[in-house]
């Protein structure tokens, strides 16, 4: 396990593969997209990490972690969060980057991108980017205020940060912003993600992500991204099908000149 330690001490798990044009993904779980990342790796230097907000309220992790309490903040801390994904990239010996992630983690690396110019592009998958964060909004203030009712706010904490993240992104149009990114734009869903077969629609069943991405297409077309839909898959299939999710990334990736 690497290490790198930010500005004010605080120590990120992060793992980096490969050499090449860099891909940096921020993950939940040290097993989070390591498949994928595995597979792009061939071609890429590519780095996951879990960011302070992950290993400060979901699992510290061995020797990463350190002071953090998410609901002394009142807006969301983009400095901080931007500071701290340079000082992993710093550590992995990454120069430019391509920002990825997928689901909630595409959540983060898109509201991220527009924040540091050391992002040259995006990578995401299974997030409905400028469909409209009113839903997300709402699913996390809700799920934040039925935990505090059940009595668990240690619970709830841990969607105080989703609350300022989608609060700050429902105010802002960051299209003319990734229109202007010079790299590598992709965006790639499961036709079957939201829906109701979905194996994630019990859990957020009014997502409805491959439709929202559907309806967002000419803004998302206009804006530089190239779509790759996968005919059949739902939330979960749409990561771990590696085997035919990574070439058809890569083949994107190469063809954006990454």
């Amino acid at each position: 396990m690497a290490i790198a330690v930010t500005d004010d001490g605080y120590r990120l798990w992060y793992e980096a593969e490969g050499t090449g044009p860099a891909i940096v993904f921020p993950a939940r779980f040290r097993i989070e997209q390591a498949a994928l990342a595995k597979a792009l790796a061939h071609n890429h230097r590519v780095v996951r990490y879990k960011p302070r907000q992950v290993v400060g309220v979901l699992e510290p992790d061995d020797d990463a972690g350190g002071p953090w309490t998410p609901t002394t903040w009142t807006d969301y801390p983009m400095d901080q969060e931007i500071s701290d994904l340079h000082a992993v990239a710093d550590a992995a010996g990454v120069d430019d980057f391509v920002l990825a992630g997928y689901s909630g983690m595409a959540a983060l690396a898109g509201f991220m991108v527009t924040a540091t110019t050391r992002a040259t592009g995006l990578l995401i998958g299974g997030f409905p980017l400028l469909a409209g964060y009113d839903y997300w909004l709402g699913y996390v203030e809700g799920a934040r205020a039925a935990l505090l009712q059940a009595g668990l706010p240690d619970k709830a904490n841990e969607h105080h940060m989703g609350v300022l993240l989608y609060r700050t992104w429902s105010d802002r149009d960051d299209t003319a912003t990734l229109t202007a990114l010079p790299g590598p734009k992709i965006l790639w869903y499961g036709s079957q993600d939201g829906e109701p077969d979905c194996r994630m629609h019990d859990y957020v069943g009014g997502s409805a992500i491959a439709r929202r991405i559907r309806a967002t297409a000419p803004v998302l077309d206009g804006a530089g991204f190239t779509l790759l839909e996968f005919e059949g898959h739902d939330h979960i299939a749409a990561l771990s099908t590696t085997d035919e999710i990574a070439p058809r990334l890569l083949i994107a990736l190469a063809e954006a000149g990454w």
